[in-house]
């Protein structure tokens, strides 16, 4: 395989991830660049994504592969007349990822999830167990072994998703901005919040966090009791709220968008 430029495009709920990788036969797929796309932002993301790409200085991509777990923007994004000459290959069903799934129903897989687990396989924890955390509108941690099987994991609502549902469901609490700039840390976040605002804050972030942390241990357990794990799963952070999560987590690993790095090597293999 000659070396190419890859656009690789995951359509979330309230982000869509783009990178462009060069993918050839002798190396992993190398990331040039990634960016993100809020949705509420643009109302053309077919516009807004070529507008990204023409601004590129790393040249035209020469294939398009898309997946993501917000199927109407993905829809239309595909139908969108302006791909030309390029069409798009859609990664739609889990059936279309080769990485087994040992759970109860494979095929109802989020395709998300399995990119990441696909990404962390092939890329980051090969021959090891690891534990992807995908910190987005809704938390995923997900479970890989070392034998490179994915078992399932939790489900859990993201720091954006928990904000609006105290607001939307109370009658009297704030919205609170969960995408906010700066280090979450114990002095910006401390507990007693002394008012509602920083009560929400605090409960939001830090309780996220002990869930994660439960969860992962649990994993962990799980690795070695029932799937003769030997070595401490590796733990991967990704996702829009996840560089804010990695800096309190010992020992893991943050990849910027993973499933993106999953799409890329699955282009790898067309």
């Amino acid at each position: 395989m000659t070396e190419n430029r890859t656009l690789v495009i995951d359509v979330g709920n309230t982000r869509a991830k783009l990178g462009v990788f060069e993918i050839g036969a002798a190396t992993a797929p190398q990331p040039r660049t990634v960016t993100a796309i809020e949705l509420a932002e643009v109302p053309d993301l077919a516009q807004a994504i070529f507008d990204w790409t023409s601004g590129l200085d790393v040249g035209t991509p020469q294939r398009v592969v898309l997946a993501g777990s917000n199927p109407p923007d993905l829809d239309r994004l595909v139908a969108d007349p302006s791909w030309g000459n390029i069409a798009p290959t859609v990664i739609r069903k889990a059936s279309q990822i080769p990485i087994t799934a040992d759970v109860d129903e494979p095929a109802k897989v989020g395709v998300d999830r399995l990119l990441t687990a696909f990404a962390a396989v092939n890329l980051f924890a090969p021959d090891r167990a690891a534990i992807i955390v995908d910190s987005g509108t809704a938390t995923t941690i997900d479970l890989v072994t070392s034998d490179g099987v994915f078992r399932g994991g939790s489900i859990l609502p993201g720091l954006r998703l928990s904000a609006y549902a105290l607001h939307d469901y109370t009658a009297r609490l704030p919205m609170i901005d969960t995408d906010r700039s700066g280090p979450l840390t114990s002095e910006n976040l401390p507990l007693p919040g002394r008012n509602t605002q920083a009560a929400i804050n605090a409960g939001l972030f830090w309780g996220q966090l002990g869930a994660i942390r439960e969860i992962t241990g649990r994993l962990q357990a799980a690795a070695r009791s029932q799937f003769g794990c030997r070595e401490t799963p590796v733990q991967i952070i990704t996702g829009g709220g996840g560089r804010k999560i990695a800096t309190h987590l010992k020992e893991c690993v943050f990849v910027d968008s993973l499933a993106l790095h999953g799409l890329a090597v699955l282009a790898a293999k067309f």
